[in-house]
């Protein structure tokens, strides 16, 4: 019974006062001791909350500035000799094959594809991946790997009822006059039986990463990058591209394969699951059958990929510009994309590219993630003469208007009239009466045009040295998923 409650009679006013007093005091108290343990409290916990927590809550950029660290160990230059063998296994010393039990990596190639290619990509960009699993439309042997003719993990009734199998049946002949075109047809039917191919082969790992031959992957950056993401949620990540229709005018997006794409052991288990009868035996169909008819139905491979993942609740991470359509030498360096963030992958480079860059990136220093800022030390951008037969303005390129403009009468003037604006960084004139300038860092390529000797290409060093010195980075920018911010 309480001090201040009576059952037998009501209480004097004086009685009355002193228990309301009391009641005040009370609440008074546990109001002030309630403030100070919260004060307490939260303060303990801010003080719990790292100071990198503490930049995320407060930031609310599309990036994350992560310190991250390297797994490569510190490279060995060699001597000076011209044992390529021996440089090879310098540079494969270095690299962290601890992590490849964790990380699957998966090269897609074809039979019909060049042999340069293939052969350049296998000595340079995989050419440290032990336990390398390839997957080609033929059984055979590329660079100590065996490369598994995936194809023949479908159903046979699937090759009667697809025509681009007349190829694939003329390949396993051993006829030489099957084309890149036929292949490329064929190439589509690859992508959900090597999911399923790489869960039996590596089913304890992590991470599965797949590739083809024109991807070039810089491993370092992305070993960063997975370190960041915890494998058991399901997770998609790759360059986004538009795919198939979902309905009420919007479409899937899928990671576009030449970009490579990464998939976790999450989303794989999701993506390849079967259901099982009471016995044990499997009851529902394979992922490859399931999806059969789309993929008959649609162009690429890789959307089709996509679109069972979305099917299967998974949606893309997309990770542009870090995974990357551009080949190198048509990478805008120095735009709102290509400055300050990590380069994880590229398309299409040149074959000379593959050798050269896997070279320079094992003699760098990885104290920190190669940014596209670093990357614009490889092609020298800043020091170059200028090039005859060369493009560097074929994307991104400004013509200014109308043609009679003074900069488009001569090389000499559209060099001048770029040197004199102070946003254009290089130029391409065009002798046909065209100056095209160019607001990027951009290397630009041989031009491929029938009337190539037109082209010349230049460069305003000055400006782009003085415009790299005064925009260094002082952290990384680890882009956030996208589906807006695309190729």
């Amino acid at each position: 019974m309480g001090t201040c409650a009576s059952t037998t009679a009501p209480a004097r006013p004086i009685f009355r006062v002193l228990c309301n007093t009391k009641l005040k005091l009370l609440a008074v108290f546990l109001t002030v001791s309630t403030i100070l343990l919260l004060t307490l409290y939260s303060g303990g916990l801010s003080e719990d909350i790292s100071p990198s927590a503490k930049d995320e809550l407060a930031n609310e950029k599309d990036y994350w500035t992560w310190e991250t660290s390297t797994r490569f160990r510190k490279y060995k230059h060699d001597d000076g000799s011209n044992d390529t063998g021996s440089s090879q296994n310098a540079t494969c010393d270095a690299f962290p094959s601890d992590m490849l039990s964790r990380i699957q990596i998966i090269l897609k190639t074809s039979a019909t594809e060049d042999p340069k290619r293939v052969d350049t990509h296998m000595a340079s960009v995989t050419r440290c991946i032990s336990n390398l699993l390839v997957v080609s439309d033929k059984e055979t042997k590329l660079h100590g790997h065996n490369a598994h003719n995936i194809l023949a993990d479908l159903a046979p009734s699937a090759w009667n009822l697809i025509p681009e199998f007349e190829a694939y049946d003329a390949l396993q002949r051993g006829e030489s006059n099957i084309d890149g075109a036929a292949g490329w047809k064929l190439d589509r039917f690859k992508f959900l039986p090597m999911v399923e191919r790489a869960k039996k082969v590596n089913p304890s790992a992590e991470w599965y990463v797949f590739l083809e031959t024109d991807t070039y992957f810089v491993w370092d950056n992305l070993f960063r990058l997975l370190e960041q993401f915890d494998p058991s949620f399901p997770l998609y990540m790759g360059s986004p591209a538009p795919g198939r229709d979902i309905g009420d005018g919007k479409v899937n997006w899928f990671a576009y394969g030449g970009s490579g794409f990464v998939l976790s052991r999450a989303a794989v288990d999701t993506l390849v699951a079967r259901e099982i009868g009471q016995y044990g035996q499997f009851i529902g169909q394979s992922l490859s059958e399931q999806y059969m008819q789309v993929v008959k139905d649609d162009c690429c491979g890789d959307s089709v990929l996509g679109f069972a993942l979305y099917e299967k609740g998974i949606e893309l991470s997309g990770m542009w510009p870090m995974f990357n359509a551009h080949p190198l030498d048509s990478i805008p360096f120095g735009d709102d994309h290509h400055w300050c963030q990590p380069a994880i992958s590229m398309h299409k480079s040149q074959l000379s590219d593959m050798i050269g860059l896997a070279d320079w990136e094992d003699e760098r220093d990885r104290t920190g993630p190669l940014l596209y800022a670093d990357l614009v030390d490889y092609p020298r951008l800043g020091q170059l003469a200028e090039r005859k037969g060369w493009d560097n303005g074929a994307w991104g390129g400004i013509i200014e208007q109308p043609d009679t403009l003074p900069q488009h009468e001569s090389l000499e003037a559209c060099r001048q009239a770029c040197h004199d604006r102070d946003w254009c960084m290089s130029y391409t004139y065009d002798t046909a009466g065209a100056c095209v300038f160019v607001r990027s860092l951009r290397l630009g390529a041989a031009s491929k045009r029938e009337l190539a000797e037109q082209f010349t290409a230049g460069w305003d060093n000055d400006k782009i040295q003085n415009w790299r010195t005064n925009n260094t980075c002082e952290k990384p920018m680890w882009m956030k998923p996208s589906l807006t911010r695309i190729f």
